[in-house]
């Protein structure tokens, strides 16, 4: 399975190496067409791969990758996502979508603290115990991000809620009824992974 934005291009792609296949028999650049087609192809179908996923318990991960950041005074935390990295988000809690704001910014790398700076969306879902605030944050590379879901929208645990182009970010703001279960440097996976448990303590 694949990501919403990539399929036309993979698509293109499997097209453009199949009309291309026969000019190897004829010469040495229909070979290296050819190569160039498969290697496209390949690097872009690992990209915007998007497995499906067994959704976790609790609060789930919104991105795969490393937490490499946990504030717990202010009660968000940090994923850095690689290059080798599923990078389709998922909502971290069932509930309401009330805003989706875009803004533009750097490209600074994604693993600095200057990345707040950057190219960033805000997708704020309000659950039935309190609210999420997920942040899309684009990096050096990654100059696209591609959200699937508006405001007035209802989400499912584990959702589809959008994409970041190549290596990037995701901060996850959570309630204070609720606290972290993962550590700094700990792989998290996308809808998969417990990353916050609810606590008795209201917000």
């Amino acid at each position: 399975m694949f990501a919403q934005p990539g399929k036309k291009l993979i698509v293109a792609l499997t097209i453009g190496l199949l009309l291309a296949s026969p000019l190897m028999i004829f010469s040495k650049w229909g070979i290296l067409i050819c190569a160039m087609f498969a290697a496209h192809l390949v690097f872009f179908a690992y990209f915007f791969r998007d497995p499906e996923r067994a959704i976790g318990e609790q609060i789930v991960s919104p991105a795969d990758g490393t937490v490499i950041d946990i504030d717990e005074k202010r009660n968000f935390i940090t994923i850095f996502m690689n290059v080798h990295n599923v990078h389709v988000n998922r909502a971290p809690e069932a509930g309401k979508i009330l805003r989706v704001e875009h803004h533009n910014g750097k490209h600074s790398p994604a693993f600095g603290k200057q990345a707040r700076e950057n190219e960033h969306t805000v997708i704020e879902i309000e659950s039935k115990l309190g609210k999420f605030k997920v942040v899309q944050i684009a990096g050096i590379l990654a100059r696209r991000i591609a959200t699937y879901v508006k405001p007035g929208d209802f989400v499912e645990k584990g959702q589809r809620i959008g994409i970041i182009f190549l290596g990037s970010r995701v901060e996850l703001y959570m309630p204070r009824n609720a606290k972290f279960v993962v550590k700094h440097g700990q792989k998290v996976k996308a809808g998969e992974t417990t990353i916050g448990v609810w606590t008795n303590a209201m917000d």
